[in-house]
Parts: C-alpha cells; sequence; structure tokens
C-alpha cells in the first residue's frame, strides 16, 4: 500500500528566513520559540499573513547546554531569559543558572515545566496579536509539541517520560514527542532499546527523531550505523504513530518507504548533522547545493560541474528547479548568481571569499526549491525508483564518485 506523501515542514531560526514562507514550496513550518522571543512581532506577522499553518519548536535542549543562552560575556541572552521566565512561571526552577538537569529540584517541578512550555506554544501568538482571535482562529499552533532533552543516558529517558505524560495532560490532546539520539546511543543496540521502551504510546499524535552530529556523509560511510538508524525508524513507525525527523537531509528523504512521513528542515543547506551543542558561527563558506548529485560543493567545483552546460544539459543534469529555469529564461546562467561572492579582509590581515548578500538569498531559493522536488519524488515514487534515477544523473554530471555515493544509499536500504 503506498504512504500517504511526505509532510514537508520548513524550521524557521532566523528573522531571514521568514522571507522564504511560500505556501506550495511547504506544507507547514515549525518556528523556534527562541527567535520568537527575540523577533516577536516581525514572526508574528509572518505567521499572520502566511496561509501555511505553523507550530513551535519550545527548543527546550537550548537550557541543557549553558553556552546556548550565554554571550560571550557570560550573561543569560535576553531572548532566552523571557522565554526561560515563560517556561519556569509559578515554579521555582532557576532555569538559567546551569544545565536543566541540575536546576529542577523534583517531577512535580518538571511537570509544572511541560505545562508552561504547552501553554506557551498555545498562547504566545494570541498575547502578540490579542486582536486576531477574531478573525482567524487557524492560528492556534497546528500541533503541540512536547519539551525533551538529549537522550544521553537513562536519566534524561525518564526526564522526557514525565516531559510527555504532563505535556500530553495540559494538552487535551495528542502531541508530538521529540526523541533526541546521540550517536553512542544509536551505536548501541541495547541502550537504544532503552530508550526506545521509554517513549509512551497513548496521547502522541508523532515521534521526532533527531540525531545530533550524525550527518548525512557519517550514515552513508557507516553501514551499522544507518542500520541502526533504520532499524529506530522502523521500530516507532511499527507502533502505528507517524514518524518524522527534525532535521531533515536528502537521505532521511528516502526513508519514507521505511517509515519516515515527515521532514523538517531549516534553510542552511550545509549539513552539519545539526548537533545539540552551541557552535560558533563565522563566514559564510562558499558552497551552494547541487541537487544533480544531492550534496553540497565548494563554488569552484559547481563551477566546473555546471557554467559550461547549456540550458537543456544543465536543466536535465544539474539542476531543473524554478529559480535555475527562469534564470536562464531572463537570459543569465545561473551560476553566474548562486556563485557570487566576495572578499573580506579578518583582522591578521588575510582574505577570505564570502559569499555576497545576494547570493546567499539566491542560494536559499534554489535550495528550498530543490529539496521540495526532492521530496515530492520521494512522496511519489519508491525509493529505490528515485535513487536510481538520481545515480544515473550523478553519474552523467559528475562520474563515478558522486554516483557511487548514491549507490551506497539504494544497496543500505534494499539490505535493510
Amino acid at each position: 500500500m503506498q504512504p500517504m506523501p511526505l509532510h514537508h515542514i520548513v524550521r524557521i531560526r532566523t528573522s531571514d528566513d521568514l522571507k522564504f514562507i511560500r505556501p506550495g514550496l511547504m506544507d507547514e513550518v515549525v518556528v523556534n520559540a527562541n527567535l520568537l522571543e527575540n523577533c516577536p512581532e516581525s514572526t508574528a506577522t509572518a505567521l499572520r499573513e502566511t496561509t501555511l499553518p505553523y507550530s513551535i519548536d519550545p527548543m527546550l535542549t537550548r537550557f541543557q547546554m549553558p553556552a546556548w543562552w550565554r554571550n560571550e560575556k557570560g550573561e543569560t541572552k535576553r531572548n532566552y531569559a523571557r522565554l526561560g521566565a515563560s517556561y519556569v512561571k509559578g515554579t521555582g526552577i532557576a532555569l538559567t543558572e546551569g544545565p536543566l538537569v541540575q536546576t529542577v529540584p523534583s517531577d512535580l517541578e518538571w511537570r509544572a515545566l511541560a505545562g508552561n512550555v504547552i501553554k506557551y506554544q498555545q498562547d504566545r501568538l494570541m498575547q502578540l496579536r490579542p486582536q486576531l482571535e477574531l478573525f482567524r482562529s487557524e492560528l492556534h499552533p497546528v500541533r503541540l509539541v512536547a519539551p525533551a532533552l538529549v537522550a544521553f543516558s537513562g536519566v534524561e529517558d525518564r526526564i522526557n517520560r514525565l516531559l510527555a505524560d504532563a505535556s500530553a495532560d495540559t494538552a487535551g490532546a495528542p502531541i508530538g514527542v521529540p526523541v533526541v539520539v546521540p550517536e553512542d546511543r544509536l551505536r548501541d543496540a541495547e541502550q537504544l532499546d532503552r530508550l526506545v521502551a521509554s517513549l509512551p504510546t497513548d496521547g502522541i499524535s508523532s515521534y521526532f527523531l533527531w540525531t545530533p552530529r550524525v550527518t548525512e556523509e557519517l550514515l552513508l560511510a557507516d553501514h551499522e550505523l544507518l542500520g541502526a538508524f533504520l532499524r529506530l525508524v522502523s521500530t516507532l513507525a511499527d507502533r502505528g504513530i507517524p514518524v518524522g525527523h527534525f532535521h531533515a537531509t536528502y537521505l532521511i528523504t528516502a526513508l519514507h518507504d521505511y517509515g519516515i512521513s515527515a521532514v523538517v528542515h531549516h534553510m542552511g543547506w550545509i549539513d552539519k548533522g545539526e548537533p545539540a551543542d552551541q557552535v560558533r558561527g563565522g563566514l559564510r563558506s562558499c558552497q551552494t547545493y547541487v541537487p544533480g548529485i544531492r550534496r553540497c560543493v565548494r563554488f569552484a567545483r559547481a563551477y566546473e560541474l555546471g557554467r559550461l552546460l547549456d540550458d537543456v544539459a544543465y536543466t536535465e543534469r544539474y539542476c531543473d528547479c524554478a529559480f535555475c529555469a527562469g534564470s536562464f529564461d531572463a537570459g543569465q546562467h545561473p551560476l553566474d548568481l548562486l556563485l557570487e561572492d566576495q572578499m573580506v579582509r579578518y583582522q591578521n590581515g588575510h582574505d577570505r571569499p564570502t559569499p555576497t548578500s545576494r547570493a546567499v538569498g539566491l542560494n536559499t531559493w534554489h535550495y528550498v526549491l530543490s529539496r521540495r522536488q526532492e521530496i515530492e519524488a520521494f512522496s511519489a515514487s519508491s525509493a529505490i525508483d528515485v535513487l536510481e534515477h538520481d545515480i544515473q544523473r550523478a553519474a552523467a554530471l559528475a562520474g563515478h564518485s558522486d554516483s557511487e555515493r548514491l549507490r551506497r544509499l539504494a544497496t543500505g536500504l534494499m539490505s535493510a
């Protein structure tokens, strides 16, 4: 029986992301709660103006790691201070005084925190726009998401179960439950079984997986790790509860036939495995997403692969998204826009290239459009059929090495 089409959710992490929200490009948006506190008015306005359903990721894992909520001076960031105050209202929890598991004194307080997190999702937009209640009742989130911690051990498993049960009680309706599995527990079959056994089944509308620092390349290179992830997906899907992924890649999308029913991705096209710990940012690197090989490459390599292709060969091998096709129609090669860079000088006097602001915006459109095409392809056809087509295209564009990368994925799925 053909599974339902993949549900496509785009994560909104920054105010710049808001301008890329478009019906038809995605089915839903999920907003990071810390962004809602950092840019409340602009976020509320964007959610009001779109016809897309939305949900809020409570981002409780950020309070697990002090580096997330503290600035370079060691002070609590204002958006996290506001968010934390909402989460601990009426409790004795000192949320930003240390790692979360050390600052919540009792199960009663964990349950109170979960209740506050659910109420935050239910009420926050209406607090910002109370008049909207009269006009758009659908501005309430389409789903409520339980708070959860990165499950480093059985300690977090027990807390996560408390949080999920208390969230369902407060919501009075089925909720989404994040399942955040570190790499070491994913590799350990016994530990993974314990984690899965701790997850509730009653009052749950969906599970959302997240495997911090487990990149697509790592899964492709490690057959045992890919097998462990596939077992996790299938075990949860066998419960009859939809399974999504909070930080999905092409590989995750390919698992539609194997139990993945929803994919969430942000608007950054470089796969870093979405670490749970804080990673300090820097200048953007000159990389672009190449749909023809289903991965990112440096600008120089993308130029080699696609710049000399005419419009027919380019759309057959490199990319046929609406942006690229439209660029050719306008008499412009899309790579002249996507690969536009500039030199930035560091304090040490060294120069480094980085994409221009125009290139960043156009690469975002190009990536979101391309990912939408991938999701539609895996929704309409079997993973093996889609992969076979993509293997042939990758070989035509870039040769054996890139087609072999996709072939490893097909082999891994067929042997699962």
